[in-house]
């Protein structure tokens, strides 16, 4: 397994990994909106140039199998900080592959004054919420039906993890 930060090279690996994590229930990279080749160069190339910013990939075998974001900022207040995002394309993997994700995304915060680390998810992602946790993340808290899927209002948890 390679865990590597993304290259202008991988857009269309990148947008056919984000349409099988749409078909696995994962949710888009990018809202609602479905992301076009152009989208993706402007994300890639805005990424690339922002030292806050990152994308990791994890690749087997030359295929991409998922990816974790860190989009940080440069606003004083804020910039010690990063909202992370995390995509599996298999199951069957996703724990392997998300401790290998997350903890290039940590070394990178951590190389990079990201000293927080920080995200949301709906409470019913329990696997992926206790990927998290054995990682050293934790739960700051919960918003009461704060995201409607599928016509059902669902709460959603609120995680963080400090860069020591």
């Amino acid at each position: 397994m390679e865990i590597r930060a993304i290259e202008m090279k991988d857009i269309e690996s990148f947008l056919n990994l984000l349409a099988s994590l749409d078909s696995f229930g994962f949710g888009r990279f990018s809202g609602d909106e479905v992301m076009t080749v152009s989208d993706m160069e402007n994300l890639f190339s805005n990424v690339l140039q922002d030292a806050r910013k990152q994308i990791l990939v994890a690749l087997d075998d030359g295929e991409m199998k998922g990816y974790m974001s860190l989009f940080g900022n440069n606003v004083e207040m804020t910039k010690h900080r990063a909202n992370v995002s995390l995509g599996i394309r298999e199951m069957a993997d996703q724990d392997r592959i998300g401790k290998e994700l997350l903890n290039a995304g940590i070394r990178w915060a951590d190389n990079n004054g990201i000293y927080r680390l920080e995200l949301s998810l709906p409470v019913n992602r329990t696997h992926l919420i206790e990927l998290y946790r054995t990682l050293g993340f934790l739960t700051e808290g919960e918003r009461i039906d704060s995201l409607l899927i599928d016509g059902e209002y669902t709460n959603e948890l609120y995680l963080y993890r400090l860069i020591n």
